[in-house]
């Protein structure tokens, strides 16, 4: 039975300032709180903007195409440009020319922008998609009205490349979409990239009959940093894939929700119309681009460099195994994936749940360590999991 929610007729008339003061400062006080025992999402709260507050004064745009600009002034193109470009590098696209990117809204959008420059590449393509994506593929698929397959998975939740190859026997003459994920959202696993290429070699869908797409929300920004990562998940265009996303107020760590997604640019070319009102091209899915998103990833970046998200995954990494340790010593079930922040374990009681706001799944809840998550953290969390398993079996 779906759940009816009470709307708030509560409306603030012109008020006086201390009162908007006050109602402000409640607000951070309880964001504040909530952000000191947050461990069940891929958050970064490490909560620090190099970009000066009095740039919150002004309206930054980013209309149109990043590489055009538009008639409007004030934009942070350049910069956006600049934070793709760094990750062109980490994901090893060879020729830069020969990629596009944009800051996008969140990996959501990347990830529904991303299937419709593969729906225009191929429209009688189906879409192939592990049973462990993000439910945001499956959305992308309803609004752009795609056929979709779910295929099965490994235990691990990392997609089963026996089931792939047999539901690709099962395609016919049709084009192929395939949707991979680089760190799953409740399991932390890694698709094998190569090996799905390989898949699609095998069964005859070559480059002119096949788009595959990364969801790289979380661990894209993690297994580059990574020692020795095999080079089959890593994420990197070196395997032929088409577009990769990822998310900024995940391991990149900015304030606010947004992304970036990266495509080769013929795909984007392809549905590029110009815009005479804009004095630019419309290549993204949203008219008017949050500039100010764009100024907490470049400053994200360029600020922390490849130096600073090397030390975050080592600590993340140390940090993981001394959790891991903590439950398996008590005999609690864990599932970690290799080069993952996310340990799976029973669902906990609500208390547990609800002070550490852990995501649950069909009787499974998970911790991401995430580069704020505290060793002391960890601790407090260790106690009350456990004085709850001790009593609850």
């Amino acid at each position: 039975m779906t759940s009816v929610v009470t709307l708030d007729r509560k409306i603030r008339r012109a008020s006086p300032p201390e009162m908007i003061d006050n109602v402000l400062r409640q607000t951070e006080k309880r964001i504040r709180s909530a952000h000191a025992t947050h461990l069940g999402y891929p958050y970064n709260l490490v909560s620090h903007s190099p970009v000066p507050a009095a740039l919150g004064n002004y309206l930054i745009n980013n209309l149109g195409d990043p590489y055009v600009g538009s008639h409007y002034g004030s934009h942070s193109c350049d910069l956006e440009r600049e934070a793709v470009a760094w990750l062109m590098e980490l994901w090893q696209c060879e020729d830069y020319d020969q990629f596009w990117g944009s800051v996008v809204a969140s990996g959501t959008e990347g990830n529904i922008w991303a299937l419709y420059l593969a729906r225009e590449a191929f429209p009688d393509a189906k879409l192939l998609y592990s049973r462990e994506a993000h439910y945001s593929i499956p959305k992308a698929a309803r609004i752009l009205r795609m056929e979709a397959i779910a295929v099965d998975c490994e235990k691990s939740g990392a997609i089963s490349i026996e089931a792939f190859r047999k539901t690709l026997t099962t395609l016919g003459a049709c084009s192929v979409i395939a949707a991979l994920t680089c760190g799953t959202t409740v399991k932390g696993a890694h698709d094998d990239i190569a090996a799905v290429i390989a898949c699609l070699e095998d069964a005859g869908f070559d480059t002119n009959r096949r788009y595959v797409h990364v969801d790289g929300a979380l661990n894209a920004m993690v297994l580059p940093f990574a020692a020795g990562v095999p080079f089959a998940i890593q994420p990197s265009f070196r395997h032929g894939i088409d577009s990769m996303s990822t998310s900024g107020h995940k391991m990149i760590g900015t304030s606010m929700p947004c992304g970036v997604l990266i495509a080769r640019r013929h795909h984007v070319d392809r549905v590029a119309s110009s815009i005479a009102y804009l004095r630019s091209n419309d290549t993204t899915l949203m008219g008017s681009r949050n500039g100010h998103a764009v100024l907490a990833i470049w400053s994200r970046l360029i600020g922390h460099g490849t130096g600073g998200y090397q030390a975050d995954v080592r600590a993340c990494f140390r940090r993981t195994k001394r959790l891991i340790t903590a439950l398996r010593t008590a005999d609690v079930p864990v599932l970690c994936n290799p080069y993952s922040f996310t340990v799976v374990f029973p669902q906990p009681g609500e208390a547990v749940v609800r002070t550490y706001q852990l995501a649950c799944n069909k009787g499974e809840a998970h911790v991401i360590v995430m580069p704020n998550v505290t060793d002391t953290l960890i601790a407090r969390f260790v106690s009350d999991y456990l004085t709850w398993w001790n009593t609850s079996r």
